[in-house]
């Protein structure tokens, strides 16, 4: 069943669209260099942009593990558009980020479930939580939700889509779950795999994972050992302090602790810490969407994807200056 999704009109900062994306990456990118990785599950590109730069730290970027977080697509998009050109898609320059962007091997992902993003909508800015929950979620033949729960002990990890009407931005085209499994060791998400495959011998310092569910805050990543978690809290000291600047405080970091209490299922930052043997930093950013006081006050599109850019400078500030590299020769040795 084909099921028509709404047009929202967005500013041209907001790339998220997926076959706009597509065709930027195809047509406008001279700078970078453009991987083409794998298939989607359903047979949309799987494409990464390398900037290179000799013997800098390697640092990746991804966007778009969820389809229905459009904002991360948009943001991924804005740096390589700044890569590319010297200013985001908004024609502001960022200086500073450029700097930093210069003293790395940056690889830059847009979107990894691109089945997710093709059945969303290219926003939900200003729109209500319950129309984002039915695109992140998907529905069943009967109209009600496909359950996800990130917060069960034992979530949803598979949903057959012979028996949803359309399945959402959590899950990829083959019903697989974007971002959990029960094993440390692949994923059934054939994007994921792939993904993983491509940087296992990359030696990459770091990835940067975006997400989105209206808040503003990073994640400890609970599956990573001792030496990392003086990384992110330095990490949240830093973006705290951009962040206030811009009039818009960055939330606590999430899921800190000592230790901080790991996860009852596995991530796609353990599979990719325990082999690629690398630091997972996650970011949640805002959708913009409207429903509750502590999503409040709304912010612009532009806010958004400044938000991540920031997110995205504190990553690469803490690259640069080596904290990851000497984290992984700490827990990995070599």
């Amino acid at each position: 069943m084909h099921i028509p999704i709404p047009q929202i009109a967005v500013p041209e900062c907001w790339l998220a669209n997926l076959g706009r994306v597509q065709d930027y990456l195809l047509r406008e990118v001279r700078v970078g260099g453009l991987h083409d990785i794998g298939r989607s599950a359903l047979g949309y590109p799987l494409q990464v942009v390398e900037y290179p730069q000799v013997g800098c730290p390697k640092l990746m970027v991804v966007g778009g593990t969820h389809g229905h977080e459009p904002g991360t697509v948009a943001s991924v998009m804005n740096l390589i558009h700044l890569l590319e050109t010297g200013r985001d898609l908004a024609d502001q320059p960022h200086d500073d980020l450029l700097a930093l962007l210069g003293q790395v091997q940056l690889y830059a992902m847009p979107c990894l479930n691109p089945d997710g993003r093709a059945v969303c909508p290219d926003s939900f800015h200003a729109q209500g939580i319950d129309t984002v929950t039915i695109y992140s979620s998907g529905l069943q033949k009967d109209g009600s939700l496909i359950p996800y729960d990130a917060d069960s002990d034992e979530p949803l990890y598979y949903f057959d889509p012979a028996e949803a009407i359309f399945i959402g931005g959590q899950l990829n085209g083959a019903g697989y779950a974007m971002n959990r499994r029960r094993s440390p060791d692949e994923s059934d998400a054939v994007e994921v795999q792939r993904l993983f495959e491509f940087v296992r011998d990359l030696g990459l310092d770091a990835l940067l994972d975006l997400h989105a569910c209206g808040y503003s805050f990073a994640f400890q990543a609970r599956s990573h050992e001792a030496p990392y978690w003086p990384i992110m809290r330095e990490w949240q000291r830093r973006a705290e302090r951009l962040f206030a600047a811009k009039g818009r405080p960055l939330g606590a970091l999430h899921g800190d602790g000592d230790p901080p209490e790991p996860p009852p299922f596995h991530f796609n930052s353990s599979l990719f810490h325990e082999h690629a043997r690398l630091m997972w930093v996650s970011f949640e950013g805002r959708q913009g969407y409207l429903g509750r006081p502590s999503f409040m006050p709304l912010p612009t599109h532009w806010e958004i994807i400044d938000d991540y850019l920031t997110a995205t400078r504190v990553f690469l500030e803490l690259g640069i200056e080596g904290h990851y590299a000497r984290a992984n020769r700490e827990v990995f040795g070599g």
